[in-house]
């Protein structure tokens, strides 16, 4: 047979169903527009434009050994519609199969120049179509593991949607009793599914869509079709139906739910009914089963209870890269059997139904609705439903508002409604912070497990290190004697640039010092007399790796910490401490420059694209590659075949391989004045003079900086109603077209660079917080793999993985802001404090933290972190055997220190202790008698007086008197107690 497939050109703005397309998404993972596929026995025909057969060529071999078939591509040329290639190919055809008829997808509708050229040759070559839409849908109807986990992903996501956005949302209007339209709500359910870190998913926004908009229907006015639109009704509080489907790599899926609210008996019987029935169509879905039979078991059960004739004319259909399959719908006239691996939409519905509400909603009809998207599952197991998360049981649809205010009136309570959500808050907060806390539970044990491995690793690691530097050598001045310069008396200090150093004399002579043994070099003035003092690097100054390492190898020998002199000559001591500190500055830069280049990795080489690459223009670099603080140079960034070439209006260049990107990230400007690419490296490459791990590259949405007029301007001003207009447009266009580059470069590393498994990153502004990272407030936002701040600078970015654990510091009552110490697994670098985050905020942190499966720990005061991990490293056996990380826990230190002052408290007397601790209470004894003398003296004195507030406050003003006449006396004073008490 033959089998034709032709696409016209590709349409963005809408969401299309066609077999066509399906076949392009089943076999290439996308859609080829304008493009004709002819198959014909063991030969497959492409007619397409140059950039798709570029594609495709490459595969031709593949496709040979894998399927057995001979892949021709054929390019057609620009502006052409092809009409010649297709008379030849269909020409060659008629010969090889005479009297064949070309299978096509009838249904489908294209246009294009190549559709027409399609159409044309056919008639000229007298071939006759037929429909083969039911044998495709046959064939991709059973998905395979790839296949299913995009159906898994796409179900999942209409499931959380449902369940905590739109539920949630429906809860809030019912409950405010809120007028806010049905279309409304079903476009902002269009946006939540767009976007879905909005419900706590993290799922590529490119592979992101919805199948429909959403249908939401309230009122009495029900329409259960999928082809149903949401009216501008407002929401009513009676019976209201939702139903939303949401796409992922273009795999659909479907949900539907009822929620009633107030419900009477009969509803929740019909309910009842309704869940029934949906369960028994899933149940006969089995494999060799006919699809008929779903329909028929929901008929069945509905005629038991009495609501067969509500049901709707199907039960659901197959779903997969179209979102209804009519060949595959679930009625009674579908022979068609049910096989494992296939994705069904199994909706029950009942139209019709007899309202017997109270006011508005008595005498209305309404309907009900339930549908899920389920999976054949093999033989001898259960069918899988994929959105099980949103819930459809009677307690999770059913609200009672009108019941719960009876039940408080006629029982007298005084608590109210909102007292009552208030416990059922704290309840539902409580059983939170369980979880949490059981969680945390678990990651102690794997965290210390871990924490003792990397330990060991690391102390191997830093004794090669140290073992390097003892080879090193130490500092040297002059190798001999001889070397030193001569022809200057020995009572001068002298600076040797050349072999940087020092010549000081001492008892004498003169002794060299290499510049860098010398610490601080300073001058003071004393009259006519100046002084010169000089501190030296001695051990014990500093820790770890701030420490000489020359130090380590003689800490036995005896070190010159300090030496001073008194110059006669004030303008030759200022003139030595200068050159010593410009010495000092110079040596470091010079040793800073060698280690940066002894550390800096070389980048392979940049491999351009030749043709049209994607492009981003208009965009500024950080760190600027132009030396000096002139203006911000504007350029462009382009994607090549390995990596990105950025350039600017002066010609500074700068390129970047993808091997070294280590996280990619993008921000769009919602919320910020800019809007960003961002990427963390690998390795450290050279921009312009400086070494930098993070490029930026952004683009201004609006100015950093406005003048405002003197005068108030008006909201309704039109100028100024104008320019919000132009800002919001510069905004969406700068938007898009960094989403359209990050998109292209996205389809550029999974196409040719999956090993490096490169995602962009987008930030979650819901989960963010505010904190100072660095130096500056900030706004931090959590991302799949990092904790980052983009806009601010320097760039605060945290890769999760390497976080040992968070200590949350500064935690107590009355605080507004507390802070938050990152530990790194590597304990060479310093423990980051992210400081003055709100209070607020610590709830969202912890749960954050541990859903990304990190340890966290809470403090009431901060820690000096550098001896700690000290301490650690030291000796991490005996850290891990003491507990490890728990040393952190105050709670349980706080409890156990408790636990062992009661347990004191009620040992009983006995001679052997006395005897054992009679030497201690007799060194004790004198101190212990004075304090109780003292304290007795105290109470007696208090006990005497029995003076009240107006008596001690006279005596006060007495004593004042006579201190003022010069005659108060200490003997006065103890004489007056009610004066010691006022103290």
């Amino acid at each position: 047979g033959v089998l034709g497939i032709v696409t016209g050109k590709g349409s963005k703005d809408e969401v299309r169903y066609m077999k066509s397309l399906a076949v392009h998404h089943w076999l290439f993972e996308w859609e080829l527009p304008d493009t004709c596929l002819v198959l014909a026995g063991d030969k497959l025909h492409v007619v397409c434009g140059k950039t798709k057969a570029a594609l495709l060529e490459p595969c031709a071999g593949k496709v040979k050994e894998v399927a057995h078939i001979e892949l021709k591509v054929r390019t057609k040329p620009k502006g052409d519609d092809g009409s010649s290639l297709l008379r030849e190919i269909l020409g060659e055809v008629k010969a090889s199969f005479p009297g064949a008829k070309v299978g096509v997808p009838l249904k489908d509708r294209h246009e294009g120049p190549l559709v027409e050229a399609w159409q044309k040759a056919l008639g000229e070559l007298g071939l006759d179509t037929v429909d083969v839409s039911p044998g495709l849908a046959r064939a991709m109807a059973c998905k395979d593991d790839a296949e299913i986990t995009h159906a898994r992903k796409a179900a999942n996501l209409s499931a959380v949607v449902m369940k905590k956005f739109l539920q949630s949302e429906i809860e809030t209007i019912v409950d405010e009793d809120k007028k806010v339209k049905q279309s409304v709500l079903a476009t902002k359910c269009e946006d939540v599914m767009l976007d879905p870190s909005r419900v706590g998913l993290r799922l590529s926004t490119d592979k992101v869509d919805y199948c429909f908009s959403p249908i939401i229907q309230s009122g009495g006015v029900y329409d259960l079709k999928a082809s149903a639109v949401s009216s501008d009704k407002p929401l009513s509080s009676d019976v209201i139906t939702c139903m939303l489907g949401a796409r992922y790599a273009n795999y659909c899926s479907n949900v539907a739910r009822t929620y009633l609210i107030d419900p009477t008996p009969e509803k929740e019987k019909a309910y009842a009914a309704l869940l029934k029935a949906q369960g028994a169509a899933i149940s006969a879905l089995r494999p060799g089963k006919k699809l008929r039979d779903a329909y028929a078991a929901a008929k069945v059960s509905l005629e038991s209870d009495g609501f067969a004739g509500h049901l709707t004319k199907n039960v659901g259909f197959a779903t997969g890269l179209e979102f209804r399959e009519s060949s595959m719908v679930l009625n009674l006239k579908t022979e068609e059997e049910a096989r494992p691996g296939m994705v069904f939409n199994v909706c029950v519905g009942l139209s019709g139904l007899a309202g017997q509400g109270e006011g508005r909603a008595q005498g209305q009809t309404y309907a009900l609705q339930v549908a899920d998207t389920v999976l054949v599952a093999p033989e001898g197991q259960e069918n899988e439903v994929l959105t099980r998360e949103s819930g459809k049981g009677w307690k999770e649809v059913s609200y009672f508002f009108k019941d719960e205010e009876e039940e408080v009136r006629a029982e007298g309570k005084v608590q109210r409604a909102s007292q009552q959500v208030l416990l059922d808050e704290k309840l539902r907060y409580d059983e939170a912070q369980a979880a949490r806390q059981e969680r945390q539970a678990e990651l102690l044990e794997k965290t210390n497990v871990e924490t003792l491995a990397r330990l060991t690793a690391q102390n191997e690691k830093n004794a090669q290190k140290a073992a390097k530097a003892d080879k090193a050598g130490d500092p040297v001045a002059y190798t001999a004697p001889r070397n030193l310069p001569v022809g200057s008396k020995n009572s001068l200090i002298r600076v040797d640039q050349r072999r940087e150093s020092i010549i000081l004399p001492l008892f004498g002579y003169q002794v060299p010092f290499h510049i860098s043994t010398v610490k601080t070099i300073s001058h003071t003035q004393d009259g006519e007399r100046g002084y010169v003092r000089v501190n030296f690097v001695v051990p014990g100054q500093s820790f770890g790796k701030d420490q000489a390492p020359h130090l380590h190898r003689h800490a036995a020998a005896t070190f010159l910490k300090e030496v001073s002199f008194r110059a006669s000559n004030s303008l030759h001591a200022t003139r030595v401490v200068q050159e010593v500190k410009t010495l000092q500055r110079l040596f470091k830069q010079r040793a800073a420059e060698k280690l940066d280049r002894a550390t800096l990795v070389r980048q392979e080489k940049l491999q351009l694209t030749r043709g049209r690459v994607p492009r981003l223009g208009d965009v500024m670099c950080r760190p600027t590659l132009s030396a000096g603080r002139g203006r911000k140079q504007a350029g462009f960034l382009e994607a090549h075949a390995n990596g990105f070439r950025y350039q600017n209006q002066k010609g500074d260049s700068i390129d970047l391989v993808y091997s070294n990107i280590k996280h990619a990230f993008f921000q769009p400007a919602e919320g910020e004045m800019v809007c960003v690419i961002h990427f963390h490296l690998q390795n450290e490459i050279m921009a312009g003079k400086k070494k930098t791990k993070d490029l930026q590259f952004y683009t201004e949405v609006m100015d950093a900086v406005q003048t405002l007029d003197a005068g108030r301007r008006s909201a309704y001003d039109p100028d100024e109603i104008e320019e919000e207009h132009r800002e919001r447009e510069r905004r969406n266009r700068v938007n898009a077209g960094f989403q359209a580059f990050v998109k292209a470069v996205q389809g550029i590393w999974e196409r040719d660079f999956r090993q490096l498994d490169l995602e962009f990153d987008i930030p979650f502004r819901e989960l963010g917080f505010t904190g100072v990272p660095h130096k500056a407030s900030a706004f931090i936002v959590p991302t799949v793999h990092c904790l980052v701040e983009l806009i601010e600078q320097p760039p605060f970015i945290v890769t999760l993985e390497d976080i040992e654990i968070v200590n949350l510091e500064r935690v107590g009552f009355g605080l507004k802001n507390f802070d938050m110490a990152i530990v790194f697994k590597d304990f060479d670098r310093d423990v980051h404090r992210i400081d003055a985050i709100p209070t607020d905020k610590l709830d969202q942190i912890k749960e954050w933290l541990t859903s990304m499966n990190i340890k966290y720990y809470e403090s009431k005061m901060n820690l000096v972190w550098k001896p700690i991990l000290r301490t650690i490293l030291d000796d991490p056996e005996k850290f891990v055997e003491e507990g490890g990380w728990e040393f952190l826990n105050l709670e349980a230190s706080d409890s156990e220190d408790e636990d062992e002052e009661e347990s004191e408290g009620f040992q009983p007397d006995s001679d052997e202790s006395e005897d054992d601790d009679e030497d201690d209470d007799e060194d004790e004894s004198e101190f212990e008698d004075e304090d109780a003398d003292e304290d007795e003296e105290e109470e007696s004195d208090l006990e005497e007086e029995g003076k009240d507030w107006d008596e001690l406050e006279q005596e006060a003003i007495e004593a004042d008197r006579k201190r003022d006449r010069g005659y108060d006396s200490d003997d006065d004073r103890r004489r007056k107690p009610g004066a010691k008490k006022r103290r």
